[in-house]
């Protein structure tokens, strides 16, 4: 037993170091295998990432969810581009972005964005698409700046009704598996399991092989770990502001996951709630779509921009 114990260790550690040696061989060549798109643009001394692709009116800007790039819009942003001008970017820590200040809450990322734009030289009026965590900056940013925003696209966010129901335990639970979870894909990352095995991590059939493994190893970088965990345990910091507050008449969609609508309390109400922010509101269904929507049913999210889109420019 103890020889087998012996071996097993052995073997363990020679496997680990072999996986490190792999990890840091593979990232000499990611520039050149992954190229950077679009542009850095500072603002106040952070270089943020955003990729414009392109031409029209309204602009459609593009926001993932907690964890997530502007990559994880792979298979909407270059079919939306044959209709509009469409901007997806990397909030700050995340994807080619720099690391930005704390807290990083959904007020924070709409001033960041809303600096971004100018910056960049991307003028109004926007149609923002959002997922999941970032519907709260985005419903943040159309507040604050309603005469730049033609329209909105809400993918399977989160709402602050979901958020205000859940016990202290849960929110606690949360932040401790945010944290724990970061561990787990440092491990991962440093021995070379995360490009290995990056298209079967992501569990997303319909992306390439190496879009799947890009977009693992710029969700797993320690700067974006860092980033998901500052969001996540911010995420509720602007929910009063965002406590019915109205949308006006800004054509609105609000797309829920099929899979979220049976899963989470609350999750199905809160939907039909955001889609009523707007009397130009209405709620679509991806029956049988995970919470990426935007990679289980493009099509979806691709009709439902067009479909705002038409609506803004009519209002022109």
């Amino acid at each position: 037993m103890l020889r087998i114990l012996k071996g097993t260790t052995l073997a363990v550690a020679a496997l680990s170091s072999a996986g490190a040696v792999y990890e840091l061989l593979a990232e000499a060549g990611d520039a050149e295998r992954y190229p950077v798109p679009g542009l850095s643009v500072d603002i106040d001394g952070l270089s943020l990432h955003i990729t414009c692709l392109g031409q029209g009116s309204p602009t459609v800007i593009v926001d993932a969810g907690l964890g997530g790039t502007s990559r994880d819009w792979v298979l909407v942003q270059a079919r939306l581009a044959a209709q509009t001008r469409v901007c997806a970017y990397d909030r700050a820590g995340m994807g080619h972005s720099d690391p930005g200040p704390e807290p990083r809450s959904p007020a924070r990322i709409s001033d960041e964005l809303r600096r971004l734009l100018k910056s960049a030289g991307v003028p109004g009026p926007y149609v923002l698409l959002a997922h999941s965590l970032s519907g709260k900056s985005a419903r943040l940013f159309a507040a604050a700046h309603p005469e730049d925003v033609a329209g909105m696209v809400l993918v399977d966010t989160r709402s602050e009704k979901i958020d205000s129901a859940k016990p202290p335990e849960e929110t606690e639970a949360f932040a401790a598996a945010l944290k724990r979870q970061a561990m787990l894909l440092t491990l991962a990352r440093k021995l070379g399991l995360v490009r290995l095995l990056g298209s079967i991590l992501t569990d997303e059939p319909r992306l390439p092989p190496g879009v799947a493994t890009e977009m693992a190893l710029l969700q797993t970088q320690p700067q974006s770990l860092r980033a998901t965990i500052a969001e996540g345990l911010a995420r509720s910091l602007d929910d009063a502001a965002l406590n019915g507050a109205s949308l006006g008449a800004i054509p609105l969609v609000v797309i829920a996951a099929g899979d979220s609508m049976a899963s989470i309390p609350g999750w199905a109400e809160a939907q039909a709630e955001l889609a009523a922010l707007s009397r130009e509101g209405r709620l679509v269904v991806a029956e049988g779509s995970s919470h990426l929507v935007q990679i289980d049913q493009p099509e979806i999210v691709i009709d439902a921009v067009l479909s705002v889109l038409d609506v803004a420019r009519k209002g022109e």
